[in-house]
């Protein structure tokens, strides 16, 4: 129960990652904050929390709109009087190839993958700071971040911003007793990972081009990422700031 009496928010919590982290802290004790786009999995997200015996508020809505953000906090607050952690999760991985790239699309990229966190962490740093005395960060950057992958040059360029956004928010609230850390996944078992390899006209080849540098030759499934974010959320990982972390099945080994 490393969770026990603290508070998350959760952002992306319907999608299959977020899924998991929710259910995951609030097995492990967590107040749950959440956010999706989608009110049909926010609803069966906040479901599954509730039947793992965790409590949780809920808001629908872009998690790079300020409305939604700012909602969030003040709900989670009047729910449960704090906030502890936050999981950076919302994201997009649209498979656009560099030619057809528009600045729309660019753009769109930047704005849910890297503001959205930005956004996020502005809203929630003072209110850790005064309810909590000080938190954790855990945001979700991208192998796509360290390494190059078909039809996903947008999308790595915007999860390498959430390298450069973890490191120097870790270095300007350590004083406050924030620690902000990054992971960088490879491929995961959701929609989101299924969406790119169906771009492809040839599936398996899709996934050899997706995989085959792994030593891992598969997807993660979210449960294995979950882990690593609870982990660094937690007081375990005391010591670890400005970390980024990959989670990649040795992709980047070699």
């Amino acid at each position: 129960m490393r969770f026990q009496d603290k508070v998350a928010m959760v952002t992306g919590a319907g999608g299959g990652l977020g899924n998991c982290v929710a259910r995951r802290l609030a097995g492990e004790g967590a107040l749950l904050g959440l956010t999706d786009l989608a009110g049909d999995t926010l609803a069966a997200t906040a479901e599954e929390v509730r039947r793992v015996g965790g409590r949780c508020v809920q808001q629908v809505g872009d998690a790079a709109d300020e409305r939604t953000i700012g909602d969030l906090v003040a709900a989670t607050v009047a729910a449960f009087g704090r906030i502890d952690v936050l999981c950076n999760i919302a994201g997009i991985s649209p498979p656009i190839p560099i030619a057809d790239m528009t600045r729309a699309s660019f753009d769109r990229l930047m704005h849910t993958n890297c503001y959205a966190q930005l956004l996020a962490i502005q809203r929630i740093v003072p209110v850790m700071v005064a309810t909590a005395g000080g938190g954790a960060i855990v945001n979700v950057s991208s192998v796509g971040a360290l390494v190059a992958l078909p039809r996903l040059t947008g999308y790595g360029a915007s999860k390498a911003a959430v390298i450069g956004l973890t490191r120097g928010v870790a270095y300007e609230y350590a004083e406050q007793n924030i620690r902000c850390n990054a992971i960088c996944p490879g491929g995961i078992e959701t929609p989101m990972a299924t969406e790119v390899v169906e771009s492809f006209d040839d599936r398996e080849a899709a996934l050899e081009r997706l995989t085959g540098r792994q030593l891992e030759k598969r997807f993660a499934d979210p449960e294995e990422v979950a882990s690593l974010i609870a982990y660094l959320a937690s007081d375990e990982a005391s010591f670890m700031n400005g970390a980024v972390v990959p989670v990649d099945g040795g992709h980047t080994a070699w």
